[in-house]
């Protein structure tokens, strides 16, 4: 005899099944698994900096004329140095009236102060 669950995967095409354990949790939990993981890690992050540890995520500080003052965060300062040098989504902030964009060596939590953090 064959469970409902077998039954159900031998009818759902190839494409609406999830492909990592991160979609298949999404579609569980209905919620979106990687954002709330970068949550996490920014919060552990902050929090190692209040307890003037060295952070371990990476921040490209982008400072704008018009649009708010920006920081941008990756898995480490290695893949923000990287990021910096070319990456669709700095390219895109920087684009229109950056005043200067840079990666701090090592980060405290006031260059985060009263910026707009994007989590990629």
């Amino acid at each position: 005899m064959i469970n409902d669950n077998t039954e159900r995967a031998r009818q759902t095409p190839e494409s609406d099944k999830p492909r990592t354990v991160d979609d298949q949790l999404s579609a569980d939990l209905g919620i979106d698994v990687a954002a709330v993981e970068a949550q996490a890690r920014l919060h552990l992050d902050l929090l190692r900096m209040q307890r003037r540890e060295p952070g371990e995520l990476g921040y490209v500080l982008i400072d704008r004329e018009f649009h708010p003052r920006t920081a941008v965060v990756f898995a480490s300062p290695t893949e923000a140095r990287s990021a910096l040098e070319g990456h669709p989504l700095i390219d895109a902030l920087c684009e229109e009236d950056s005043v200067d964009a840079r990666v701090p060596d090592p980060a405290v939590l006031s260059d985060l102060a009263s910026r707009e953090v994007i989590l990629p």
